[in-house]
């Protein structure tokens, strides 16, 4: 079911027992009675119309059954809304765009479930005003912002001493952008009084210096106290939190607009899987750790009573604490973020997978990565790629660039040419197989087996893919080795009017692309494939092949790493994409 109906959009989503979950739009009877034909079902705990509308009743904490909520309950909150002067059901956290300017905008605004887990689950006491940005002029802001823009450095906000109001709007605006990802209910950014704690959301890397993350919350502070002595005393921009029972709440602005606030509250449907699965993949085709992926997400949204700010916060400090990048954060599921943080606390949401407990099978080395036994294969090839063809009906379910180009008339023990969801599809096929979960190496994996060429491609990395318009350039005398022959040549050839190469730069306009009238031409590997043994595994070593990683849309290879559409095999982008596929020895 959607998120919203065109008529009714819902503020957030009310969780009720066994998985089920309703969009509340409104507390009147009727609403509530519409928003329960609007639940999202567990699929094997099918909800009756009577018992979820008491169950909707119960979670809004109120005693009794829907009947008693008609006859006593909302009679009682509707006389409870008037005495305190909320004359109009209002969104309070759908903020114009122009909110961005301060960062309230729609990606980085504090949001209805961080203030409602602050309330019912945070420390006592419980805020009573907060800022949400309610009846700002945030034209006004934005148009002031285009004329002063952001500073280059930073300031040191923590030495500025802010006179009067004009300087510190000054200031503020010289330096919001230092804000953006800063929101939220973990501290007292935003809740009226005085400003004891303030929780910086920037995550350092593992060998961050203490005086780098000491500099940066000393300029947090002092851009936070800017933003407040702006606000403070303001009629705008602020709400009054109005508890109800244990369970719901009402925020109510100065201009008689109210919204509503309960417990366990979520921002978003709970999420599904439907007969076409994730990841662009049928359900058919999904290996364990994509569908583990999903159950994961639903386990984590289920859960009650738990801060999932206050968790979130931690859960990305400890990745990167436990060593993790930028770049692998990138590439990590949220959900999967958190269940590292709790498995390491001891309170992992997953069973561990089954593990391959015997001798390698045929096509598989064992390596050991980081600690970890792993056993790795070789490249898939078109034999057994057409063996899981035959035996899944795999191509009457698949979406994407035509695989026959990649393959036809390819030797049955040369490499597929597959896109990230074929390789996913085989996974789903080969651990059925075997009885153990497989799936690709990670990134991270493939360059502690094989490292970068040089420096100079590893530096090119994550960027747009560097070789789509002009093949790469000679470097100390030795040319890049190619291992695919195209049906059609895909640059043109130098002239007068074509360099061969952009300058040294690369800034260089246009290019040598060749544009293909029947795209994608067919592509074979190169009769003479440029092979490498890297741990005891063969690795095709040219500018033209990569290998798909676990992270969705993700290839390595030696002159390149970065993403690219998962649905295709690489030829808009000049390249051949392999796969191979590994499990977790015992």
């Amino acid at each position: 079911m959607s998120e919203h109906d065109n008529n009714h959009p819902a503020l957030g989503w009310l969780l009720l027992r066994d998985g089920h979950a309703i969009p509340i739009t409104g507390l009147e009877p009727e609403a509530l009675k519409k928003a329960r034909m609007r639940a999202v079902l567990y699929p094997e705990e099918p909800l009756k119309h009577t018992t979820g509308l008491n169950a909707i009743v119960g979670a809004l904490g109120f005693k009794g059954d829907f009947g008693d909520y008609k006859r006593t309950h909302w009679p009682r909150l509707h006389q409870f809304l008037r005495e305190h002067g909320c004359e109009q059901q209002m969104n309070a956290f759908a903020l114009p765009w122009d909110a961005t300017v301060l960062s309230f905008g729609p990606s980085s605004r504090p949001t209805r479930q961080c203030l409602s887990d602050r309330y019912f689950l945070g420390p006592a006491p419980a805020p009573r005003r907060v800022f949400l940005g309610v009846g700002v002029d945030w034209d006004a802001w934005q148009s002031r912002a285009q004329r002063m823009w952001p500073t280059v450095h930073w300031y040191q906000y923590h030495d500025l001493v802010v006179k009067n109001r004009e300087d510190a709007i000054k200031w503020l605006l010289k330096g919001r952008n230092g804000l953006f990802g800063q929101w939220g209910f973990l501290d007292d950014k935003l809740v009226d009084g005085p400003l004891e704690k303030i929780v910086d959301k920037t995550y350092f890397t593992a060998d961050s210096s203490p005086e780098t993350r000491r500099e940066s919350m000393l300029t947090l502070r002092g851009l936070v106290q800017v933003f407040r002595a702006v606000f403070d005393g303001a009629d705008v921009g602020w709400v009054d939190i109005l508890p109800y029972n244990d369970r719901l709440a009402f925020l109510r602005a100065s201009n008689g607009g109210y919204d509503i606030l309960w417990k366990d509250l979520r921002d978003a449907p709970p999420p599904q899987v439907e007969n076409t699965g994730s990841h662009g993949l049928h359900t058919m085709d999904l290996p364990a750790n994509l569908r583990q992926e999903t159950d994961l997400e639903r386990l984590l949204y289920f859960r009650c009573n738990v801060w999932r700010e206050q968790e979130a916060h931690a859960a990305e400090q400890h990745f990167y604490d436990r060593g993790g990048s930028p770049q692998e954060r990138r590439n990590t599921p949220s959900g999967t973020v958190v269940e590292l943080f709790l498995r390491a606390q001891g309170t992992p949401m997953l069973p561990e997978h089954s593990t391959w407990d015997d001798d390698p099978p045929a096509g598989f080395r064992e390596v050991e990565i980081s600690g970890q036994r792993l056993l790795i294969s070789n490249l898939v090839s078109v034999s057994e790629f057409r063996r899981m063809l035959e035996e899944m009906d795999y191509l009457a379910r698949r979406e994407g660039d035509a695989w026959e180009r990649a393959n036809l008339g390819e030797p049955a023990d040369v490499p597929v040419g597959a896109s990230w969801r074929d390789a996913q599809a085989f996974c789903a096929w080969k651990e059925r197989l075997l009885g153990v979960p497989l799936r690709l190496l990670s990134c991270k994996e493939h360059r502690a087996i094989r490292p970068f060429l040089s420096k100079h491609y590893e530096h090119l990395s994550y960027q747009d893919f560097p070789w789509e318009s002009w093949p790469p350039r000679p470097i100390g005398g030795i040319v890049p080795p190619s291992a695919v022959r195209w049906s059609e040549p895909r640059f043109e050839e130098p002239s007068q009017e074509i360099p061969e190469f952009p300058d040294d730069g690369g800034a260089s306009n246009g290019g040598r692309k060749r544009w293909i009238k029947d795209f994608p031409p067919s592509a074979r590997w190169s009769s003479e494939i440029p092979w490498a043994t890297h741990q005891g595994l063969g690795f095709i070593d040219a500018w033209d092949a990569y290998e798909w990683c676990q992270e969705q849309g993700w290839i390595s290879g030696r002159y390149w790493e970065g993403p690219i559409a998962d649905h295709c095999w690489g030829a808009y982008k000049n390249v051949k994409l392999g796969f191979r596929v590994v499990m977790t020895a015992g």
